[in-house]
């Protein structure tokens, strides 16, 4: 009798098991199902071609740049996951650079848009470091300069 208990619980742990093995397939079926269904274009966040930003139905906004403020620019709004599109105005020479951006985002833009201009302040203030180092250059010269009289009006004292 005990032999027929022990087949019998055998049995049903092979049978469970197969039971988990199926649910487990199941449900990778399930998400591989879903996955294909939502499309084949994940959402894409950041600059992109100012056709996709007006598909987005969500009104845009424009700014002007320079030019030598795209590549900073461009840094902050991936940070805050922007959605931007850049375009160039040829009419207007040094060319400007038009940014469209979405208006539902206006809040993260104004705060990216902080967040670069007092970087560009800072960068602005700060000098450069040519500049220090020949001021600096200077200023060692005449002390140079004033330790050698020095040093020559002393030995002359001395052979005297």
């Amino acid at each position: 009798m005990l032999l027929i208990n022990e087949r019998e619980s055998r049995e049903v742990v092979v049978l469970a098991f197969r039971a988990a093995k199926l649910t487990e397939q199941v449900i990778v079926k399930a998400i591989q199902a879903y996955l294909n269904s939502r499309g084949d274009e994940p959402v894409h966040h950041g600059k992109m071609k100012l056709k996709d930003l007006m598909q987005l139905d969500q009104g845009a906004k424009m700014m002007e740049m320079k030019a030598d403020a795209i590549g900073g620019f461009k840094r902050i709004a991936g940070k805050y996951n922007i959605d931007f599109a850049v375009a160039k105005d040829k009419s207007k020479e040094p060319p400007l650079f038009q940014v469209f951006f979405k208006a539902r985002d206006e809040d993260v833009i104004t705060k990216a848009f902080n967040e670069y201009v007092a970087k560009r302040t800072k960068k602005a203030e700060k000098q450069p470091f040519k500049k220090t180092l020949e001021k600096l250059q200077e200023k060692a010269d005449i002390l140079n300069k004033t330790n050698i009289a020095k040093d020559k009006h002393r030995t002359m004292e001395k052979t005297l």
